[in-house]
Formats: C-alpha cells, structure tokens, sequence
C-alpha cells in the first residue's frame, strides 16, 4: 500500500500530466476541449474539469523568450503575444524580418503573402509542413521549417547576435604546490607559485600571467610571463591583442612580442568550417539524397534539388582521406564520383582568409637590445586545389619575405614556400640567403596508410630568422662572438602510420636536423607497434638516438593495460618495462576514478630500477586528486632505499562578478557563473564536482568561445523546498567572455496538507490553490490532499471551489521549525472555511515524511 506522501505526489503528477495534455491540445486546436470524467468520480461527487478544457492559457503580452529554429538556438529576444479572439491562447507574432533574420528563406515560399516586414506571419499558413510551439513554462519558442525552405547555413553555425560578451567580472586563478626531498640526509625543499589574473569590462578583456619560486640555497624569483588586454573585431573574424603575446606561426615561425596583434580567430567560424576539407559540387536530377563517405564511413548526408547543388561545410577530419560521393536519384538511379581530401597545415577552405598584423618588440630575456619589428602574414584558400600564402618582417637591420602555395591533389596535399631573408650585422657587414620548406601528407585509402612528412627545411648559410637574426645583431652590438649561435642548415621530420584493422596498428618517425656552423646531424628513429588482447592493450616502441658527435643511444620499452573489472570506477593496472644504455627499470602501477563525478583520482606505483654499474634500485609511491567544488587538490609521497619524497598541491579560482564572490576550481579563457538563488547543494552537470555554493552560485570553468553552449543544473543535492523553474540554459560566450547562467528557482517550504470542508465535506479534485499573493501553490488531490511547494512558514491559502469569484475557502497553517533534513515534508491536517472564519491546521504527530 502507498504511503499518503507517494499516493499525492503520485496524483498530483498524474493531474500534471493531464493538465499539460489537455493545455498542448486546446492550444493546438485553438480552442477548448472536452475531457471523460468517468474514471474521475470520488463516491457521489463528479469532479467538474471543464476550466482545464481551455488549458493552460497565454494572454496577450510581450514575453522575452528562447527561439530556436529546427532545434538549433538562434536568439532570445521579447516577442508579442496576441491573441484573435478574447479568452482564447495568445500566439507569437513572428514578422517576416524577424523569421528572414532566423534564416527562413521566403524566396522559395510562392505562397508567401509579402504584408510588410513587422506584419505576423501565420507560419504554419504561410510555410508548408511548418510548426511553431510554445514552451511558457521554459520560455522556449519552438519552430520547425523543412530544410528547403531555409538559408543554407553552415552546421553549427552561431549569429554573430548571440555571441554574447557577458558582465563585468574579475577572477585571480591560483596553482601552488611545495615539494620536500631527503636524499643521503640532505633535505632540499622548492615552493611555486602560478597566478592568472584576468578583468572583464564591457568587451574588453585584461589578463595577467606571473609565477613566484623559491627553494633551498635559491632566492626569491618573480617572473612576469604575459600581460595583455584583448578585444573582438567580429567583422573582420579577428582579436585585437595589446601587451605581451606570440605571433601566429602560420607562414613563419611563432615568436614573442610586446606590442599589437590584429589577426584571425578561425573559432568565430563555425565547426564545420574551421580547419581544411573540400567543397562537394555535383548535379542532381531529381529531389536527390547526396551522400558522402570516408573511409567506408558515412559522414555527411543530406536532400537537395534538381539542379546544381555545393556543400561547403564537411568538418575536418585530421589528415583527410578521399571523398566517396553518392547521389540517388528519386526514381532509384545513382552517381558516383570521388573529392580528393588531403590537407596540410597551411590548406585553407575555398573562399577563407587568414591574416595577422603585428607591431611590436620582440620579447626575449636574454637579448640585452630588444628590436622593434612588424610582421603581416596572409593566406587565402582560391579554390579546393589551391592555397596561396606569404608574408613579410621589417625589422632593426632585418628583412624577410615569404612566398608558397599549399595544394591538395589526388596524390596527396603539397606545401612549399620560399623565403628570403637579409640581415644587417654590426661591424660584420650583412648576410643574405634563402630558406626551402616543403611539406607533403597522404592518406592512402586502400592500404589505411597515413604519410606526413611533417617539415622539410633547407636553408642558405646567410639565412636567419627573425629570433635568430636578433640574438646574431645583439651579439655583434655588444662584442660577443657571433659565430657561437648555431645556424641551422636542414630539418627533417617524417610520420608513417599503418593500421592492420583487427590487427592492430604501427608507427614509424624519423627526424633530422643539422647546422652550418658545426659538423653532425642529430638524428633520431622511433618504431611502434600496438594491440589490443582479451584482457586490456599492449605496445611495444624502440628507439634510436644518435647525436652530431656520433654518440648512439637505443631504447626498448613495452606497455600493458589491464581493467580490472567491468564497472565504472574499476581500476586499471599498467606496467612499463624500458631498458637502454646497460640500465633497465620496470614500473606497476594500479590507478582509476572514484566518487558519483569521478571527482577523485588515484595512482599507486613501485618501481625497480637496474643502474648500468650494475645497483638495483626499488621504489614506491602513491599520488591522488580531488576535484572539489572550489578547488583542485593533490598530493604524493614516494620512498626508496636512500631518498623520499612528499608534495602537495592546490589549483583553483577566485571569481568576482555581479553577485559577489565564488571560489571555483582553476577556469579557462571563456567561463560561465551560475546564478540559481536557494539551490544550494545542487550540481552542474557538464562540470564534474561543481556545486552550486550557499549563496546560490556556481562557477563552470570552461565555455566553447562562439559555439553554443548548453549547461544543465541537476537539483539532486539540493533542498526539497526549492523548485527549478529551468534546468537548462544555452549560451555562446565570446572568446575571454565571462557570462552569467541565470535559472529562475521557486523557494519556500514544501508541505502535505488535508484539509477538509468545515462540514467534512472533501475539497474538489484537481481544485487549484493559491498563496496570500494570488501564487500557484498545488493542486487539491484525492481525500482533500494539497501538496503545496513553495509557501511561507506560516500564513493563508486559498482553494478555489468553483468559478465565481466567492466560490473559496481559507486554510491557515504555521509549519514548524525547520529541522536539519533538508529532503522532509511537513504533513499537517485541519479545514478548509468559508466565510470570513478560518480554521487553522495542525502538525500531524509523527510528520516528516520523506519525499521519496
């Protein structure tokens, strides 16, 4: 049998559930509707549900609301309600700008009535198949349009509208740790410092990066590593940077400035645009279905119609591998063609543009004269076979210029650049040269073959870069000898990887690089291999090093993964064998997750270790974290025969914003607070360990910049007397945005009220009741049962007997104290009067039911 508590909570569901379908169908239909009262009889009394045929009516208004087009969030804007007759359910007046904004396209709507551009547009009149639905609960605006009536917009696209900047804010993030060592009864202690300070006013966005460390025998070190302030230019899809930060290195190498940076931030774009892939042309016959595969893996599939038909927004897919392009016609028939898909670093999508502009000082510690200089670097994607970029440095006695293509063919993609360079030293006259890159990547369809040959670089003995040509100019300005900075000649770096399907997989790289000024090439060779095995993965690697000066260093090491279980939070037990150089050392190791979030980790470890003079060393250690709501937590220990180790840690974030101050665990550039006032306790589902806090916040540490965002609260842990109005929120911050996640919570004391008529009488089922304030407070249930959430500890309801506006009656309560279990819900017993009487109720002996 039920417990009264389960038997409400059950009913009052259950009449939610009605209600809400009776509300979707009477606003569906636009009108009222009739509902069976056959199986809603309690003893002689029918229940009258007719109010409910009208459901839950909108009235006319403006309501700021979420809008989303085919599922896909494209803003949150006031929209006016209006209703065509009186008492009916008020619709979204949706005008023809503001449905054009969302991307329906009315130019292929023949129907379409142009009756100005603020004038409602009946959708689903106006737009075949079309359907528009209103959330009033969440708020939510929901309109579905078949895809050929709309814009072709990229997947994942976010208008620039949404992007939002956030509110002012500040945070300081903090990485300290203290490591002790005691070694031969010599104890040696180092202490660090990281600090990540950041302030948000309007769109501009000021960081600040230091670090302080100190140690046994070594005295106190400030660095200042970066400070900057940064700001969007959405128009140009570029940042604009101000102090200290690094060049691009998409044409030459990255270095370091203090100074201005305007250059492009491919996140502006959307996903399915950023990084290379080809553009999808064909012609279709009929109403057709294209679909695309790599790999024998079908990935992208969509209708078109007759006609010429482009797809421009395939994501990228790392190194490529040719497209498979299927069309099937209405009638059956098909066409099969194939894309070539191979891509390097430099290969841009036909029609992209990719540009910096820096002007600064370059930013070295060790030059004593720092030179000023100015870099621009273009590159454009012509077509799916081409891309052209280049760039150009002036500098104090230093010039370069670059020049080079990047293609993608059938045999795999190309890149190749020229650059020259001229570099003015003092009292040694100038050096002149040029520098060959070259670049190739292939994927190999029919063997699953991946080449890259990563960097190929030939240089003249007169080239220098830009760093290089600096430390050269520094060294001559203040009597140094000039020769002793290495020029670097030639570089090389190769990647082969195989598959073998069920087989496993192998791996090869080679590189490559010597000098000008002194004799040897430094070389190095890696070979793999990796599998998996009934029980876990095992990999076996080797490894030869060979130094200019002819010494050679091999090594061996195999790896092996074991899951000790099958459920969540089963460990995994590792161990590493290397040996090289006449020394061994084999590693076990035990490690996994605890915890409902896997807010804790662990490793436990010993080591056994062969020295190449023949010594046997042993050790043991362990290592864990915790990921608390505020912080990051970490701590080790380990021991051998003649030395010991202990150190600890803490990383986390200090974060002011409009509603005070959070402590958080360490956030990123982008980060989002939670404001959900009184659900304390309760946890963000997307951030693991993050809970909102006693003041009714939360920090979520990291946001995609520009993509939408969705942050889900899950109540559990939080108080029985809050209720969550929303559990979702979407947003799409700005890059270094930090923007507020606003959950509207009900508050109040939760309770189990029977209160019938002075008389005896029961109330009337599904009767609604209200607080003092005119609030919806629940809904009366079988035997005169009210489960009312979110009411005062003591005051007046109100249940509402019939239509007429005196068809009431008035039940006083006063709840207890509230005791420590925040899940209980206070049952009370008493009348419900007529009249200007009021009858209060009682605490029911023994009260404290759980909700569960």
């Amino acid at each position: 049998m039920l417990n009264p508590v389960t038997a409400v909570v059950l009913s009052v569901f259950a009449m939610a559930g009605f209600m809400s379908s009776g509300a979707a169908c009477a606003a569906e239909a636009g009108g009222a509707v009739e509902f069976d009262t056959t199986f809603l009889q309690i003893d002689s009394q029918r229940v009258d549900v007719a109010r409910l045929g009208r459901g839950n009516i909108v009235s006319p208004g403006a309501y700021t609301v979420d809008i989303s087009i085919n599922d896909n969030h494209v803003a949150r804007e006031s929209v006016r309600f209006t209703a065509a007759h009186e008492g009916e359910n008020a619709r979204a007046c949706l005008t023809r700008k503001m449905l054009e904004a969302y991307g329906v396209d009315f130019t292929k709507l023949a129907n379409a009535a142009d009756q100005g551009a603020d004038a409602c547009v009946d959708v689903s009149a106006s737009v075949p198949d079309a359907t528009v639905e209103f959330d009033f609960n969440e708020q939510k605006l929901n309109i579905t349009i078949p895809q050929k009536y709309m814009h072709n917009l990229a997947r994942g696209y976010v208008a620039p509208e949404l992007w939002d900047n956030g509110v002012n804010a500040g945070f300081l993030s903090y990485n300290a740790n203290a490591y002790r060592t005691a070694s031969g009864g010599t104890q040696a202690s180092q202490e660090y410092l990281g600090l990540n300070a950041g302030v948000n006013i309007g769109a501009w966005h000021f960081r600040h990066q230091s670090s302080v460390t100190a140690g046994t025998g070594q005295s106190i070190q400030l660095d200042n590593i970066a400070t900057y302030v940064q700001h969007d230019v959405t128009k140009l899809r570029s940042q604009v940077t101000l102090g200290d930060a690094q060049t691009t290195g998409d044409v030459f190498d990255s270095i370091a400035f203090r100074g201005a940076q305007i250059a492009t931030d491919d996140r502006m774009l959307p996903e399915s645009l950023r990084g290379y892939a080809p553009v999808v042309r064909g012609t279709a016959d009929s109403n057709a279905r294209v679909t695309v595969r790599q790999n024998g893996q079908v990935i992208y599939e969509t209708n078109v119609s007759p006609g010429p038909f482009e797809i421009n927004d395939l994501y990228a897919t790392g190194y490529g591998g040719n497209l498979d392009v299927t069309v099937t016609e209405a009638d059956g028939r098909t066409k099969r063609f194939t894309v070539p898909y191979a891509a390097v670093a430099q290969s841009l999508r036909a029609g992209t543009t990719r540009f910096a502009f820096t002007a600064g000082q370059l930013r070295d510690e060790s030059l004593q004269t720092k030179p000023g200089f100015t870099q621009f670097t273009v590159q454009r994607g012509l077509t799916n076979l081409v891309t052209l970029y280049g760039g150009a440095i002036a500098s104090n006695g230093y010039v370069a210029a670059n020049l080079g293509a990047a293609l993608n063919t059938k045999y795999g993609a190309l890149a190749s650049d020229l650059t020259t360079a001229r570099t003015q030293l003092p009292g040694a006259g100038s050096q002149q040269g040029q520098s060959l890159h070259i670049g190739y990547s292939k994927f190999i369809d029919s063997t699953n073959t991946n080449i890259a040959l990563g960097a190929y670089r030939y240089s003249d003995s007169g080239y220098l870069g830009l760093a290089d040509a600096a430390r050269l100019r520094d060294a001559a300005l203040h009597g140094s000898d000039i020769n002793a900075a290495d020029r670097e000649r030639g570089r090389l770096q190769l990647t082969v990887n195989q598959t073998l399907k069920d087989r496993g997989a192998v791996f090869a790289n080679v590189s490559s690089q010597h000098y000008w000024n002194r004799p040897g090439r430094d070389m190095f060779y890696q070979l793999g291999y990796s599998n998996g095995f009934k029980y876990g993965t095992y990999s076996v690697t080797a490894g030869r090093t060979r130094s200019a000066d002819g010494t050679l260093s091999n090594e061996v090491m195999l790896s092996t993964s074991i899951p000790l279980g099958h459920t969540q939070h089963s460990p995994m037990l590792s161990t590493n064998l290397n040996a090289g150089k006449g020394a061994s050392s084999m590693q076990t190791s035990l490690g996994g997750a605890a915890g409902e979030r896997n807010q804790y980790s662990y490793n436990v470890y010993d080591t056994v270790g062969q020295a190449s003079s023949g010594g046997v060393n042993a050790s043991a250690g362990a290592s864990g974290t915790w990921r608390a709501p505020v912080a990051q937590v970490t701590a080790s220990a380990s021991g051998g025969a003649h030395s010991a180790q202990v150190s600890a840690g803490v990383s986390g974030s200090v974060v002011a914003h409009p509603g005070g101050v959070t402590f958080s665990q360490t956030v990123g550039d982008t980060f989002g607070i939670v404001e959900a006032k009184g659900a304390e306790g309760a946890t963000v589902s997307s951030a693991s360990g993050v809970k909102v806090d006693s003041h009714g916040y939360a920090v979520v540490p990291l946001l995609t910049a520009y993509g939408m965002n969705t942050v889900d609260i899950d109540p559990k842990g939080s108080s029985s007397d809050v209720e969550f109005v929303s559990t979702s929120e979407r947003v799409a911050p700005r890059l270094g945005s930090v923007v507020m996640l606003k959950y509207k919570t009900v508050t109040g004391r939760a309770a189990l009220i029977r209160a019938p008529q002075m008389d005896g009488a029961p109330l009337p089922f599904g009767a609604d009741v209200l607080d003092a304030n005119g609030n919806h407070v629940g809904v009366v249930a079988q035997d005169s049962r009210i489960f009312a959430r979110g009411i005062e500890d003591k005051g007046t309801l109100v249940v509402k007997l019939g239509e007429n506006e005196g068809d009431i009656c008035r039940i006083q309560y006063a709840l207890p104290v509230k005791g420590d279990k925040a899940d209980a819900y206070t049952s009370v017993e008493g009348h419900c009067a007529t009249g200007s009487s009021i009858a209060p109720v009682a605490v029911v002996p023994a009260a404290g039911a759980s909700a569960g």
